[in-house]
């Protein structure tokens, strides 16, 4: 997060952690003091078989998500957000803002 962003945001005391078994993918939410959710996170990954030499296969990732977003007292979200679409793909980040928690 931002460090001009630090001192607005609503700070988590709990956290639920759920974790896909199938998948590579986890979701972390965060609660104030009243058990409002102020802290939201996802990531996964999707993959694809690939193969070097026509004969062994291996799962490669063909899209990754991530993000990150944080409750601010004026009630809006502030959210980070990465996203690669491609194992050999550089990623890309970038920060917005929305009125409602992302889901």
């Amino acid at each position: 997060m931002p460090v001009e962003w630090r001192d607005v945001v609503v700070v988590p005391l709990s956290f639920d952690l759920f974790r896909e078994a199938e998948l590579d993918a986890e979701r972390v939410f965060g609660y104030d003091p009243d058990g409002e959710a102020c802290y939201y996170a996802h990531r996964y990954v999707l993959r694809e078989p690939r193969s070097d030499d026509g004969e062994e296969f291996y799962a490669a990732a063909a899209y990754a998500e991530s993000v990150a977003a944080w409750r601010l007292r004026d009630q809006r979200w502030l959210i980070h957000r990465t996203v690669q679409p491609g194992q050999d793909c550089a990623g890309q980040s970038f920060y917005s803002f929305s009125e409602s928690m992302p889901r």
